[in-house]
């Protein structure tokens, strides 16, 4: 589980600088955030992250967490959440190849 990567950090922070460039989905679930970006954005690692038509779930270190507090508070703030805070993230990630999408979900417990 490569869960301390450079690679989600920059999606993560490519989505939040470019929202314009985000198909954000609907809120199923009050906790999750579900998006999708290009296929063509470059990202390193993109077999281990983003494997085609397949999920890749990873659970956030708490060091990640840590560090990235701010931006993960970001995508939290999107979330119908009725808790406070959380405590655990989840990243869920794919390339949805025939929709051109890399997919990212973030599950925040």
């Amino acid at each position: 589980m490569a869960s301390n990567s450079d690679s989600i950090y920059n999606v993560l922070t490519y989505i939040k600088r470019h929202p314009d460039r985000v198909t954000f989905k609907p809120l199923e679930y009050g906790n999750v955030v579900t998006m999708g970006i290009d296929d063509q954005v470059p990202v390193a690692n993109q077999d281990l992250y983003f494997p085609v038509n397949r999920l890749s779930v990873n659970l956030m270190t708490d060091d990640f967490v840590g560090e990235y507090s701010s931006l993960l508070d970001y995508f939290f703030n999107m979330t119908q959440n009725t808790r406070p805070g959380y405590h655990e993230v989840w990243i869920t990630t794919s390339h949805i190849v025939d929709q051109h999408l890399f997919l990212v979900e973030i599950s925040f417990e």
